[in-house]
């Protein structure tokens, strides 16, 4: 069960998804902003089952916590990249690199093969594709455009070509910025993927700022954009919620629960175990 503001939060997300599974707009990142214990993680959670549910065997949703990923750079870089590779995004990369390879080595009589959709693509990506499935040498830096996170997303880039990916990175505010950021912009920078990236971070977090300057003149500008999302948490909005959420209170029940509550999670939990 949602908010009203949670559930806006839920059908804009959807929106951004329907034009990226279409092919209609290339990738994208969308930022979903609010303070903890706003419900993030509840939108995060209901937009990844009603994708899952709806498109489970023509899209793929890859969905990363990264509160729950290790310390140290370098080992929450390796924990990305295993996030970003989930068996099934192995098992399509691993398609579209024999693919690849049968279209290199192939000599039809006519140009055919160039008009089939997928030529372009693979030969763009192809290096990539090899190299992080062989497991090549990566750069020490975990963070940079060699690292094995960025290479893993360039990866799942090349595989939204013919399945379209929702790839959800909750608490993304837990990642240092320069890995948050070389992740991001390689899963949305390539113009033929199909990939949305919906990172839930803090209001006024360094990587939202970071992200948002960056795409406004770089190698993802216009990719980036900002959820609409009302981050009011007060009494008021508290008592709000308590009344949308249990129609059955009256104002004064919902006001005492609103009193008694610093967040909207807090909220949540009274009403679906109350007291």
């Amino acid at each position: 069960m949602l908010g009203g503001r949670q559930q806006a939060a839920v059908t804009e997300l959807a929106q951004w998804w329907e034009g990226i599974r279409h092919g209609d707009v290339g990738s994208h990142a969308v930022m979903l902003a609010g303070p903890v214990g706003w419900g993030r993680s509840t939108v995060l959670d209901q937009l990844s089952a009603n994708i899952s549910a709806a498109d489970a065997q023509a899209s793929l949703v890859v969905r990363i916590s990264c509160q729950s990923l290790p310390g140290g750079l370098g080992s929450r870089a390796a924990a990305l990249r295993d996030g970003l590779l989930t068996a099934e995004v192995r098992r399509q990369a691993a398609a579209l690199l024999c693919r690849g390879r049968l279209l290199n080595t192939a000599r039809p009589a006519s140009g055919s093969l160039l008009m089939s959709g997928i030529t372009g693509t693979i030969s763009l990506l192809l290096t990539s594709l090899a190299a992080t499935l062989a497991g090549g040498a990566a750069d020490d830096y975990p963070a940079s455009e060699d690292g094995a996170a960025a290479r893993a997303a360039r990866l799942v880039a090349a595989v939204s070509a013919s399945a379209p990916i929702l790839v959800v990175i909750d608490d993304a505010d837990y990642l240092e910025p320069g890995l948050a950021v070389a992740v991001i912009e390689n899963l949305i920078d390539h113009h033929e993927s199909r990939v949305l990236v919906v990172a839930a971070v803090d209001l006024g977090s360094d990587l939202a700022a970071d992200l948002t300057s960056r795409a406004r003149c770089g190698r993802t500008a216009g990719r980036v954009h900002r959820a609409v999302a009302d981050p009011r948490m007060g009494r008021r909005s508290r008592a709000e919620l308590a009344e949308e959420l249990s129609p059955h209170l009256t104002p004064a029940e919902a006001e005492q629960l609103a009193r008694r509550t610093e967040t909207f999670a807090e909220i949540f939990a009274a009403v679906q175990f109350p007291c």
